[in-house]
């Protein structure tokens, strides 16, 4: 047993569909953890044409060693390749993005994850963070903006067609806050957008002091200098 469980750190991992059965190619383990183990370590290559969801997700569930629950509502085909090996983390935001072709998402909690409709990922336990998102990608999550100069309220209507239709922007006028709710990525691009907004909109007020000269009148000749510009 003990030379099998080193083969299988050796051997790469790679995910098949054949004959309706989930394979690991080039290997068969009694237990489960030399799967967690290749892969936590190995590089895998992708290899679903025209799958079930759930059979897609089912394989995701033996090589991350997460539980998935699939909403009922969630029905179709995917496919899902690629070249050549890539890291488990590469693997599982291709399947994120997938998913969100199919109008699908992923939301997590731990070791269980939920893959649900797009529209009720909101309705989920999902992340929630303030300021601009730490990660990006193609999962939903939920980001708090306060700002300092600009009013939440008026900046929904800017900020909404910028958002996924399925998707939720609220002002809290309270602390003049934005509750945004969307994909990571996406957050962090209007995340940026209201870097640029939320700006004093006057210019800075400077007091010089006049020695020799009459304020007033120089008041005045500045006056005419500006209108000029």
């Amino acid at each position: 047993m003990q030379t099998a469980h080193k083969r299988a750190r050796r051997w790469h991992v790679r995910l098949a569909r054949a004959g309706g059965m989930l394979a690991l190619a080039g290997m068969v383990l009694v237990t489960s953890a030399p799967v967690r183990g290749a892969a936590e370590s190995e590089p895998v290559s992708l290899n679903f044409r025209d799958a079930d969801i759930d059979t897609v997700i089912g394989a995701f569930g033996v090589l991350l060693d997460r539980t998935f629950i699939i909403d009922p509502r969630v029905r179709g085909k995917i496919t899902l390749e690629t070249p050549g090996p890539v890291s488990t983390m590469e693997a599982y935001k291709l399947l994120l993005a997938s998913l969100r072709l199919q109008g699908f998402t992923i939301v997590a909690s731990g070791r269980i994850a939920k893959v649900v409709p797009e529209a009720d990922a909101k309705l989920q336990s999902g992340p929630v963070g303030t300021g601009r998102p730490a990660d990006e990608g193609d999962r939903i999550i939920t980001q708090v903006f306060q700002l300092d100069f600009e009013s939440a309220t008026n900046m929904v209507p800017v900020l909404r067609p910028l958002i996924a239709p399925n998707n939720t922007i609220s002002a809290y006028p309270n602390n003049n806050s934005l509750v945004i709710t969307d994909y990571a990525s996406n957050l962090r691009r209007i995340a940026r957008i209201i870097e640029k907004l939320d700006s004093p909109r006057n210019a800075e007020v400077v007091v010089l002091p006049v020695r020799y000269g009459i304020a007033t009148d120089l008041a005045a000749v500045l006056t005419r200098l500006l209108d000029d510009t």
